[in-house]
């Protein structure tokens, strides 16, 4: 299954991307769209590559049929690769590990000026190896993504 969005803010790209690399900024996004536990394990920035590691737990209301696979907690660790382009966009390629669950997320942002403010291109691809069951699990956890995506807009358009 694969999202994709567009998502328009009013800010410029520093504004934005302090969501996506500061680490209070982070953990404060994180909480506030439902997520426990969070933690920064890596942040780093050198020639231009900004180097972010979380882990959180997300909630999720799982029907009957995955729930072998997903509790209503799941461990997320995301990483996140954000390189900063000429033009003043960023471009991030990123890897989301759901704990114990047979899935492979992985996506890329591209965030990058428009008018006064920024445009942020989103692509999210979830795939799994499973058979019969293998469809649903990736559409539940791209659409639970994609729900996380849209409470992640949300909060950044209210605080940038």
């Amino acid at each position: 299954m694969e999202v994709k969005d567009v998502h328009h803010y009013k800010k410029g790209v520093a504004a934005v991307f302090k969501f996506f690399s500061d680490p209070d900024a982070i953990k404060a996004k994180y909480e506030n769209i439902g997520a426990r536990n969070v933690e920064l394990l890596e942040a780093s920035e050198s020639g231009g590559t900004y180097s972010g590691k979380t882990q959180r737990e997300v909630p999720s209301e799982v029907p009957g049929i995955l729930q072998k696979f997903l509790g209503a907690w799941n461990k997320v660790v995301q990483t996140e690769q954000w390189e900063a382009q000429d033009d003043g966009s960023r471009a991030c390629k990123m890897d989301i590990n759901v704990a114990g669950v047979p899935v492979k997320v992985v996506g890329s942002m591209n965030l990058r000026p428009e008018g006064k403010g920024c445009v942020n291109e989103v692509t999210i691809k979830v795939t799994c190896g499973i058979p019969l069951i293998g469809g649903k699990l990736a559409e539940f956890v791209g659409n639970d993504t994609k729900k996380n995506m849209d409470a992640e807009y949300d909060y950044i358009s209210k605080h940038s």
